[in-house]
């Protein structure tokens, strides 16, 4: 297999188009970040003067493991950038993105909103120190950050379903504030009446740092009931796994014959 290192020139093969690609750093060990470097100057590229080669930070991309064909050698060594160089990309390469999101957000709200949440995305990467105990069943504020069309998003309760051996990544079910009692199989509504709406079509895996504190009801962590745990279960094997469920065992409505409902 082949070996992909940061800072190291290779040839990738894209719509049958033969490229140069400089790798910055891996995602995972089948895709990567790059960016493409080229033999000619051209508007807005700089050059990396160690291999002689042209650089246009907009174009940093995703790169698949597979379209990854070789690595590029000179006289028997990998084509590679000083270690210098590569942290002057680096460098630019933050100022480029802060310019971008500058000359494309609005001064509105929504501007606002975006770029708040990219800052608080920088805090939650790096909230390692919670003092309280994950478990769960337990209900805590959640971070979801900012979102796209209609996603969820911001700070809100949710169900800590599942975790991680390791519990750095959780399982979450989001609440809704109210209770919504609209008739959906996958909107449950809860034991407790001040814990509003299981939104189980929602549920989603999420870091650890975006848990923010417990959720209390009278002074107390809240939890779910034992009657929650199956009832959500249940619904989760309908909406997820297509098993039929019975609506009166789970004290949920029926669904009106009328209702489409997702399956």
């Amino acid at each position: 297999m082949l070996t992909i290192n940061w800072k190291q020139i290779y040839e990738i093969n894209l719509n049958n188009t033969s490229q140069w690609i400089l790798i910055l750093y891996d995602i995972s060990k089948n895709h990567y970040v790059g960016i493409p470097v080229y033999s000619t100057n051209a508007p807005n590229s700089i050059l990396i003067k160690s291999i002689n080669k042209y650089i246009i930070l907009d174009e940093i991309n995703d790169f698949n493991r597979g379209c990854i064909k070789r690595c590029i050698y000179i006289k028997g060594k990998p084509l590679k950038i000083k270690e210098s160089e590569f942290n002057d990309i680096l460098s630019k390469s933050k100022i480029n993105f802060c310019d971008y999101v500058k000359n494309n957000t609005d001064n509105t709200p929504d501007g606002i909103s975006y770029n708040k949440w990219c800052k608080d995305k920088l805090i939650l990467m790096n909230n390692k120190n919670q003092n309280f105990y994950l478990k769960v069943g337990a209900i805590c504020w959640v971070d979801l950050g900012y979102n796209i069309g209609n996603e969820l998003r911001k700070l809100r309760p949710a169900i800590l379903w599942r975790s991680s051996s390791n519990k750095e990544m959780w399982t979450v079910i989001p609440l809704t504030s109210k209770r919504k009692g609209d008739n959906y199989y996958f909107h449950y509504d809860m034991d407790d009446k001040t814990l509003g709406t299981a939104r189980i079509e929602n549920l989603i895996n999420i870091s650890s740092n975006r848990i923010r504190e417990p959720y209390f009801v009278n002074n107390k962590i809240a939890t779910i009931t034992k009657n929650d745990n199956d009832s959500i279960l249940q619904i989760i094997k309908k909406y997820y796994a297509f098993e039929d469920i019975n609506s009166e065992k789970l004290n949920v409505k029926k669904c009106r014959k009328s209702e489409k409902v997702l399956t």
